[in-house]
């Protein structure tokens, strides 16, 4: 039986590609030998199936994100610091594919050795452009020389094969395959999830909300915001010197999403750019209409503007506001938009999905 390593910096954070990890992890398990690496401690905030080897290099990734220089400072330390046991423990498991999903993992797996570059698989989870100039160079020296790239999103693996890149499309698997209890999408939450970061706009996504309320008198909708991350304090800050409280809830993530979403009525997503957009797949999974910008490049593979969800022009917040006004206005609209998004999701194929990475590992793609 195949061996796959999977390396990664960390499954402690509550995010979307620490969740795809986990999922892929379980699934693999039933076809492969299962390593899964990561630098810091052995923590997941995701369940992990038994049968998959946990290990760690205890080389704890610490990035200052307060300016790009320390920030890559940090990331080369970290390289600096995890070379040796990582080439140590390559050496000892010596899989058949190693598995990352970032451009940081893919280099130091690379710097190992020429002879691991025709077994490593790296999972994009980002849209194609949404770098920085630094990334973008060290894409253009580390993507030609895996063995593939997987991309979830349509547009996305056009662009890697216009390239050049031995790129191949596989969708991120669904997390929740068998809702019982939808949504009634009649209390009053519109809901975001997410890591708390610049990228992910969730103060684009208050001052969204912040027109809501001057539209809206007496108005007890409530908008909930699932996460942590380093904007947390500048949210929080912004909506207590707006007088906000009564109508934004942050709230610690939790491995039992499922609770929120089967209680909003309403997913509001802003994201600057998004590789696949998962949550947007949870909640449509609940039966919840989505409205997000139609940012590059997730969102336009899930929601189809005006059946099930609303995909708003990029950064267009007056379009944003209006759109999302209209949903909590109308029920009927939600039930109908929810109706579709939950058919979209339920025929969300995870066992095309698994195949189609078993098809890779056993080189049929």
């Amino acid at each position: 039986m195949k061996k796959i390593l999977i390396y990664v910096d960390s499954m402690n954070p509550s995010g979307g590609i620490e969740r795809v990890i986990a999922n892929l992890s379980n699934q693999w398990i039933n076809h492969f030998n299962i390593v899964l690496l990561v630098k810091d401690n052995k923590n997941s905030f995701y369940s992990l199936d038994k049968r998959v080897k946990y290990c760690s290099l205890y080389c704890p990734l610490k990035i200052n994100y307060s300016n790009r220089f320390l920030r890559g400072w940090g990331f080369l330390k970290s390289v600096i610091q995890s070379h040796h046991k990582l080439k140590k423990f390559l050496k000892k498991e010596n899989p058949d594919f190693i598995y990352t999903s970032n451009i940081i993992n893919s280099l130091e797996v690379l710097i190992q050795g020429s002879q691991y570059s025709k077994n490593l698989v790296i999972s994009e989870h980002g849209s194609f452009y949404g770098y920085n100039s630094i990334y973008m160079k060290l894409k253009k020296y580390v993507y030609p020389r895996a063995y593939k790239i997987t991309v979830p999103t349509t547009m996305d693996t056009e662009i890697y094969l216009k390239y050049g890149y031995s790129a191949v499309y596989i969708p991120h698997l669904s997390t929740f395959t068998d809702v019982s209890e939808r949504s009634i999408l009649k209390n009053k939450i519109v809901l975001n999830v997410g890591r708390l970061t610049s990228d992910k706009q969730q103060l684009k996504l208050i001052q969204i909300w912040k027109e809501i309320l001057k539209k809206n008198d007496e108005f007890d909708w409530i908008l909930q915001i699932v996460g942590k991350g380093e904007e947390e304090s500048n949210l929080r800050n912004y909506v207590n010197k707006n007088s906000m409280n009564n109508n934004v809830q942050f709230i610690k993530p939790t491995e039992n999403i499922a609770e929120y979403f089967k209680n909003a009525s309403i997913f509001a997503f802003t994201s600057r750019n998004e590789g696949f957009g998962m949550v947007l797949l949870e909640a449509m999974s609940f039966g919840v209409p989505c409205i997000s910008f139609d940012c590059p490049s997730g969102p336009r593979d899930l929601i189809t503007n005006n059946e099930n969800g609303f995909l708003i022009e990029n950064n267009n917040v007056d379009e944003f506001v209006e759109k999302l006004q209209v949903l909590i206005k109308n029920y009927g609209l939600r039930k109908t938009m929810g109706e579709k998004a939950y058919e979209k999701a339920k025929n969300w194929d995870n066992d095309s999905i698994v195949q189609a990475w078993v098809d890779l590992f056993r080189g049929k793609l």
